[in-house]
């Protein structure tokens, strides 16, 4: 058995004491959840402290207000990202996010207002969510931070063929404070063959170690037979690596696509129906309500664009959509009339081919405004991975495993590979952006979109179009 100790002081447990013997250990989940009654008790701390300063005409603040406010928290802090896995380990990320989320708990605040007059005055609202921000920020970056012991994770032993991959590894040291590993144990060539030698290891391994998860680095050490059971029956998850990559860096390795993924996928039944109805609504509204903004700006733009550059005002671009289909793409010219002429080409960061209009054009996103028609068409949602034109499509499935999987959901005017990863001009860039779409059409929801949407809103008001 080849065992590699990855922590100076290992517990180690002569008479083997029971895996939960006066543990004290906080699963992901806790610990956010901690973080959430934290927030919530702040957003309502902060609306009482705010009618006590203010109370107007008010004689007594309802119950349900406090209430109200630590729950328009919580909501905001979800739809931002705000409970992500990286942000407890940062008190930078931890402020940011709660500057992130102010905007949208206005809005909330704002909403209810309007559909309970006269219960809060304007100034207990404003005083509220200013208060409560403050409040926020100051326990997340003091006593939030306590969860942040090494002492309060998870124990791991760690199962692997072969050397670790750096992005477990990086994993690993971001999810410190969650997940200690306490022991890596390398499978040999006489484990291969003889796998009651490796569950005897094993569990003489987490028995050691006291440890409350097996972290396997791929599907073929999880299915090794028994393992699953002699882990379960001693209250111990089997726990796979690359579910870890997905889960804190919120993509999916190449590497681990295989058929147990595919078949993991949201599936077409009764659960899933009313979520794809609401998207479909959502899209059609939202198409709409977008447009009005664009059709004021429109006359100007296309003013701008034939001025500076002769050609049309809008491009047709052929591109391919869900299970493979082709359709047209609307869009606003932003480069030269002449800017294909040598074929097609990928656009790159600072492209010389776009025109100073056609950088304000990105920068707004207004170029990106026609696709809304494409949007009510339902060639496309608002939110899924960016089409890509045929020739692109066809490249990149020869040189990038799995690229084509891309196209099991409805493209998309904004996506998750969007707001994460940026620019793909290169083909490691163009990997990475896939394991981001890849991450998109498996984890799906309502949550992502709303946080999609809030990142894609930010960006726009930032100017940070590509």
């Amino acid at each position: 058995m080849h065992v590699v100790e990855t922590d100076p002081t290992p517990v180690r447990a002569s008479a083997r004491p029971s895996l939960r013997r006066g543990d004290v250990a906080l699963s992901d989940r806790e610990r956010r959840g901690l973080i959430a009654v934290g927030d919530f008790l702040c957003g309502g701390a902060a609306c009482a402290i705010a009618f006590a300063i203010h109370p107007g005409r008010l004689t007594s603040l309802p119950v349900v207000e406090p209430l109200a406010f630590g729950a328009i928290w919580i909501f905001a802090l979800l739809v931002t990202d705000g409970y992500g896995f990286l942000v407890p380990t940062s008190r930078l990320q931890s402020g940011i996010a709660v500057i992130r989320a102010l905007p949208v708990a206005g809005l909330l605040a704002v909403a209810g207002f309007f559909l309970r007059p006269y219960i809060l005055n304007r100034p207990v609202i404003v005083l509220s969510l200013g208060i409560g921000a403050v409040f926020l920020i100051a326990v997340r970056v003091t006593a939030a931070r306590l969860l942040l012991r090494e002492s309060l994770a998870v124990r791991a032993v760690l199962l692997s063929d072969d050397e670790l991959q750096p992005e477990l590894a990086e994993t690993l040291r971001a999810a410190r404070f969650e997940c200690r590993v306490m022991a890596t144990m390398v499978r040999t060539p006489e484990h291969a063959t003889k796998p009651g030698v490796l569950l005897d290891d094993v569990n003489r391994l987490l028995e050691d170690s006291r440890a409350h998860q097996l972290i396997v680095t791929n599907n073929e050490l999880r299915l090794v037979p028994g393992l699953a059971e002699a882990c379960l029956t001693r209250g111990v998850r089997v726990v796979s690596g690359n579910e870890l990559v997905e889960r804190y860096m919120g993509r999916v390795p190449l590497e681990s696509v295989d058929d147990h993924w595919y078949l993991g996928l949201p599936g077409n039944d009764l659960l899933e129906r009313p979520y794809a109805l609401a998207r479909r609504i959502a899209d059609v509204f939202l198409s709409f309500l977008a447009s009005i903004p664009f059709v004021v700006v429109l006359p100007v733009a296309a003013a701008a664009i034939k001025l500076e550059s002769r050609g049309p005002v809008f491009l047709t671009q052929r591109r391919v959509g869900e299970n493979g289909r082709n359709f047209d793409l609307y869009k606003l010219r932003t480069m030269s009339h002449d800017a294909e002429s040598e074929g097609p080409q990928l656009a790159t960061p600072e492209d010389p081919r776009v025109t100073r209009v056609g950088h304000v054009l990105r920068a707004t996103r207004l170029d990106e405004a026609p696709q809304l028609l494409n949007i009510i068409r339902g060639d496309m949602s608002f939110i899924g991975p960016r089409p890509e034109r045929p020739e692109f499509v066809e490249l990149f499935e020869q040189q990038v495993p799995h690229f084509r999987s891309r196209l099991l959901v409805k493209p998309g005017l904004t996506g998750w590979a969007q707001v994460k990863g940026g620019y793909a001009s290169t083909l490691p860039e163009i990997r990475r952006k896939l394991e981001l779409d890849l991450f998109y059409i498996k984890n799906r929801s309502f949550r992502l979109d709303m946080q999609i949407l809030t990142i894609t809103f930010v960006t726009v008001l930032g100017l940070r179009g590509r």
